[in-house]
């Protein structure tokens, strides 16, 4: 029987300008609280603004006292303005995920744009 986990998020925060793109978050399709089923959550990144090339990294940052490692989807592609990565989120808790953004991750210091947010995981 697989286990469901609740996850509900607060507003992302971006740090943006300098002419750098903005990152945020798409946690729901807008139809309820975001929720996923034994583990697996797919977390989408939005790039703006529209056509912005380039790559994100995602990072979910792990409760303090649970004892699992950070989750990282390496750089991936931009396609339309979004990047997903889908997380098994193993523990409940409060997790932090933060997205960076590179224009050519291959680049010595790539990352020129983050965002952060907080997820709740619930068992």
């Amino acid at each position: 029987m697989a286990s469901l986990l609740g996850a509900t998020s607060v507003p992302a925060l971006a740090d943006s300008g300098n002419g750098t793109p903005l990152l945020s978050f798409d946690f729901s399709d807008n139809g309820g609280a975001a929720s996923v089923t034994g583990g697996t959550f797919n977390v989408k990144v939005d790039v703006l603004p529209e056509g912005t090339g380039g790559y994100v990294r995602t990072v979910a940052i792990a409760p303090a006292d649970s004892g699992v490692s950070n989750l990282v989807c390496k750089f991936r592609a931009i396609t339309d303005s979004r990047v997903n990565c889908g997380f098994d989120f193993s523990v409940p808790g409060i997790w932090m995920i933060k997205a960076q953004f590179a224009p050519d991750p291959s680049v010595p210091s790539p990352v020129t744009a983050v965002g952060t947010t907080v997820l709740r995981v619930g068992n």
